[in-house]
């Protein structure tokens, strides 16, 4: 049998920069930072622009490099101001070159640079502990990382190696999962990746009230852990239990769970064009609309097994449902209060009185009524939610309108085909009708 060592040794190349992936990576990052000072230099509020992120700690991985610069802003400086200083550096760094404003705490620039993504990020230059902006710590980040040996910033990249194959790298809304920065510091904790894979395969909660807590070396009153989702959570947690009974190379590469083909038949997908807007936002109205939808079927009689948005990132994304039955009874039997209430019996009575089939009373003293059922079919109700015909969805008035204009619901062959000519839309089919890592038989 393959020693977990053996497998760590194999992957270590996989989760290893090339010296020349490092030269390009290096003249890229001096070139954009000698850019970025320069446009902060004609403004007086700046304190000069450092590098920051996994590449200025040396625990980037090639599958996944980002370039972040911080511009340091006096403390003086107004938010207002802190904001369009930090605006007008990251667009004139990156002339030339798409970018757009993304939003955190702040908003920064993104662009893309010889098809890296660059993150031109403002922060205050306080001291430790004076924070003014959740960005005035990365500075302190990238120093607290840059300071471990050479062995345990392996032991870093084989961590985010892994955590990147089996789909919970990335603190981004989309993902939800583990930064960088939370990898960096569980292999500090831990001290080497088969230890923090053993701390993961027998994970407890940290508390009643939070799953995953990780408190920041830099600012320990700041759990690290609050971005990660239980979903992301609990799939590192399986994952790791998986690794370690069988370890392997396809691990760090693209492992996957059993597909269930013959689950796609029974997927219902509402798919919509929407207008361009940035992930984060995007990400946060999909989730949110999500949820709605699903407590609309929920409260028509629907039990749902699984739901999950899926997006191309820029016009085009849908809600994905699983409904454990696809068709529903005529009748739905409404319970109401007890004979007792009068005022509560004669809403619930006025509320049904037209259109039920019987009404009575049951042993409980309780009034109930049997009526025909509005809605039989998940696609039935998706339809006319998607076209405002029973009020409002909830949440995001953005996608609300752009379902109304574009909504369509698909399902069984006609959704399948629409997948194959849509790769994000087959992505999101493929993982809504997969099995999680870590659920094989031993």
């Amino acid at each position: 049998m393959t020693t977990i060592a053996q497998i760590l040794e194999q992957a270590t190349p996989l989760v290893s920069p090339s010296p020349k992936q490092v030269a390009r990576m290096t003249a890229l990052a001096d070139s954009l930072l000698r850019k970025t000072n320069l446009a902060a230099s004609k403004y007086p509020e700046t304190r000069g622009a450092l590098l920051g992120g996994s590449f200025a700690k040396g625990t980037w991985i090639p599958k996944h490099v980002d370039l972040d610069i911080f511009v340091r802003v006096d403390p003086s400086a107004s938010k207002e101001r802190f904001e369009e200083v930090g605006l007008a550096i990251g667009a004139a760094a990156t002339t030339g070159y798409p970018r757009g404003k993304k939003y955190a705490e702040h908003p920064y620039t993104e662009a893309l640079v010889e098809g890296v993504r660059v993150n031109i990020v403002p922060c205050y230059a306080v001291e430790p502990k004076k924070w003014m902006s959740a960005a005035d710590r990365s500075p302190f980040h990238v120093d607290l990382v840059k300071g471990l040996s050479g062995e345990t910033k392996t032991q870093v990249r084989l961590l985010k190696g892994f955590m990147q194959a089996v789909g919970v790298y990335g603190a981004e809304i989309e993902t939800q999962g583990f930064s960088g920065y939370v990898a960096e510091v569980l292999t500090m904790t831990h001290g080497n990746l088969e230890k923090v894979l053993r701390w993961f395969a027998g994970f407890s909660p940290a508390s009643e009230e939070r799953m995953f807590h990780l408190p920041d070396p830099v600012d320990e009153g700041r759990d690290l852990g609050i971005a990660v989702s239980h979903e992301k959570l609990g799939r590192m947690v399986l994952a790791s239990r998986d690794f370690l009974r069988s370890p392997r190379r396809a691990y760090f590469v693209s492992p996957t769970g059993r597909p269930r083909p013959e689950m796609k038949q029974s997927v219902v997908a509402l798919i919509f064009s929407h207008r361009r807007l940035s992930e984060d936002t995007l990400w946060g109205e999909l989730r949110r609309t999500m949820k709605h939808v699903v407590r609309h079927l929920e409260v028509n009689g629907f039990r749902i097994a699984r739901s999950m948005a899926a997006s191309n990132n820029l016009d085009r994304s849908a809600i994905l449902i699983i409904p454990e039955l696809s068709d529903l009874p005529e009748l739905e039997q409404r319970i109401g209060p007890t004979v007792d209430r009068r005022k509560d019996v004669e809403a619930f009575l006025d509320s049904g009185r037209k259109a039920s089939r019987l009404i009575w009373v049951d042993e409980d003293a309780r009034v109930r009524f049997l009526r025909t059922r509005r809605y039989r079919k998940v696609r039935d109700l998706l339809e006319d939610l998607s076209k405002g015909r029973v009020g409002p969805v909830g949440a995001s008035k953005e996608l609300e309108k752009a379902m109304r204009k574009s909504g369509v619901v698909l399902e069984g062959r006609s959704l399948e085909r629409a997948a194959r000519a849509s790769s994000w839309l087959m992505d999101g089919l493929h993982e809504i009708t997969t099995d999680a890592l870590g659920t094989r038989a031993a």
